[in-house]
């Protein structure tokens, strides 16, 4: 079993348990549009917001969703989720099972975060 991605050291066990969630899938739709909070994910999934964050926590965990910090009109701010999912896929051939998991990099600090542990 191969894993050709560098900057997560995520399993394919875990991408592949997560997936399997509906709720999951929903979340990974709803932040690819656009970032949305835990509210918001409550909502558009209907599922309660504890449920909301369990999942998100995970995702987290495993760098496929990412937290962004978004003011608000009142001048406070809170959390946004993203995702950072950009495909997915397993190969099986000969005799072999690769998977590749690719993420969005479109924020500065993440990349250079990312870069910076690899020294």
């Amino acid at each position: 079993m191969t894993r050709r991605d560098e900057m997560a050291d995520v399993d394919l066990a875990t991408v592949v348990a997560l997936l399997d969630d509906e709720h999951v899938r929903s979340i990974l739709v709803a932040t690819s549009e656009s970032p949305r909070s835990a509210k918001e994910l409550s909502e558009r999934c209907g599922l309660s917001t504890s449920s909301i964050y369990r999942r998100l926590d995970r995702l987290v965990d495993a760098d496929l969703v990412a937290e962004r910090t978004r003011p608000r009109a009142d001048g406070h701010h809170e959390t946004a989720y993203v995702s950072q999912l950009d495909r997915f896929e397993v190969t099986v051939r000969g005799g072999d099972l690769s998977w590749e998991l690719d993420r969005r990099s479109d924020d500065v600090a993440d990349q250079l975060t990312r870069m910076w542990g690899k020294f």
